[in-house]
């Protein structure tokens, strides 16, 4: 198994993990979490260009069947926060409106 595989298997891993964090958190509703799981869709995005251009690259049947697996992480990944991201995006933006950050509220 070629190392460069299991390096971009763990950086898919890392990847999803933080995202899955990120989304699963709590109960509530963060706005602030929404660029970071914007930077992890982007981040999963090019993991998967890197997972195609690996499997061009390698013959072995094992090695394409693992990428494979990595590829499809990574555009859970990316689905679950693109998903996310545009559900909570319009509430975030009324929430900021509504409430401007730096004046006092009371």
């Amino acid at each position: 198994m070629p190392s460069r595989v299991l390096v971009t298997g763990s950086i898919v891993l890392v990847a999803a993990g933080c995202s899955a964090w990120l989304i699963n958190e709590s109960s509530a509703i963060y706005c602030d979490s929404l660029p970071e799981l914007t930077v992890l869709a982007t981040l999963a995005a090019f993991l998967i260009s890197i997972c195609f251009r690996q499997i061009n690259r390698y013959e072995e049947r094992r090695a394409r069947w693992i990428l494979l697996v990595w590829l499809l992480i990574a555009a859970g990944t990316l689905f679950a926060d693109f998903r996310f991201v545009r559900h909570y995006r319009g509430f975030c933006q009324q929430l900021r409106q509504q409430f401007p950050p730096g004046k006092p509220t009371h």
